[in-house]
């Protein structure tokens, strides 16, 4: 072994490691935003199921048409996205007619490293739509 090489295997295995630390420290902040979205996806999808059982019996009665009942609906799903621990939503919009409920969620996830590459500190921008409309008939 030659005088000049006593450390390089040290110097090189310290910069390997920190080379995967650097990619798992990514990785995990990605996977904090994907998870995120998952969260916020699934909140949207239970509330606009809430929403869609709002059905205005009387018309379904006489008509046989499956229409929601706005206010109803409306009412259900906000009710949904409140038993659900929702703490990270900067907004929530819930719009109900009688053809359909649309559930829109909104949430900041902090970036971590990801903001090496982007050049800001702003935040991950997450928003998620759910629509859901009453069946016309049985499957």
């Amino acid at each position: 072994m030659n005088e000049r090489d006593h450390g390089t295997i040290t110097l090189w295995t310290l910069g390997m490691v920190l080379v995967v630390l650097f990619i798992g420290w990514l990785g995990i902040g990605l996977w904090t935003a994907y998870a995120e979205r998952r969260e916020l996806a699934a909140a949207a999808d239970q509330a606009a199921q809430a929403g869609a059982t709002a059905l205005d019996t009387a018309t379904f009665r006489t008509t046989g048409a499956r229409v929601l009942q706005p206010d109803l609906a409306e009412n259900r799903a906000w009710n949904s996205l409140a038993e659900q621990d929702l703490g990270a939503i900067t907004a929530a919009v819930v719009n109900a007619t009688t053809d359909q409920i649309t559930i829109v969620l909104e949430s900041d996830v902090d970036n971590g490293l990801l903001s090496l590459f982007g050049g800001d500190d702003e935040p991950l921008h997450v928003r998620v739509t759910a629509i859901a409309r009453p069946r016309e008939e049985y499957p």
